[in-house]
């Protein structure tokens, strides 16, 4: 009688134990903000590694699943023979949505961010001259200098520990308002014709380690 009363008790025990769930509440996102910060500052160390060029970002945390910031892309590269450095300057405010979010730290977990951003723009305008004579023909190439707005969406993930360091990685694509399209042989007349290298898409992404505050 007594192994059975140990018996019955030990598996309502184990029932009792299975039931327990724990309930995430609003207070405990706060308590955590508190802790490590709702503020957030971000290097990319991607363009520091691969290219002379800074990107530093900042993010304001609304919630377990928003938040807002703007980064800021400066290029020091001076090397024309890539379009991938067309870019100059850019400023890139963005809204995020952050899903399947496991923890309490806010703004961690998968996300969505739709940008827009502000770049001026450097490339190269090659013009060629005809001639009768096909020996004589030239071109010129006019280094073009424009500011131009891309509004644009990307995807990503981050992690945050307790210590309110960040990781996070993404990637994401725009596209130009104020490019013409002209970035083939373009004929203008019999006498010359125009070949236009300015970018109509851009690229948003990298690596970033941030730290909250």
């Amino acid at each position: 009688m007594f192994l059975f009363s140990l018996f019955f008790a030990n598996s309502f025990a184990q029932d009792q134990i299975q039931k327990v769930e724990v309930i995430k509440s609003d207070k405990q996102v706060t308590e955590l903000f508190d802790a490590i910060g709702d503020k957030e500052i971000k290097l990319d160390v991607i363009d520091i590694l691969s290219q002379p060029a800074l990107n530093i970002g900042f993010e304001k945390i609304n919630d377990s699943y928003s938040s807002y910031g703007a980064d800021v892309f400066l290029n020091f590269n001076d090397n024309n023979a890539s379009r991938s450095w067309s870019e100059k300057f850019s400023l890139n405010p963005f809204y995020r949505f952050y899903f399947l979010n496991k923890t309490d730290f806010g703004g961690e977990g998968y996300f969505a961010e739709v940008f827009l951003k502000l770049s001026r723009i450097k490339y190269d305008r090659d013009t060629y001259f005809y001639n009768p004579n096909p020996n004589e023909p030239y071109s010129t190439v006019e280094e073009i200098k424009v500011w131009d707005v891309a509004p644009g969406i990307g995807v990503g993930r981050k992690w945050v520990n307790k210590k309110g360091w960040t990781f996070e990685y993404m990637i994401g694509f725009g596209r130009f308002l104020f490019a013409n399209g002209e970035s083939e042989d373009t004929p203008y007349d019999d006498d010359y014709s125009v070949t236009d290298y300015r970018p109509q898409a851009t690229f948003k992404g990298g690596i970033s380690i941030g730290k909250r505050f």
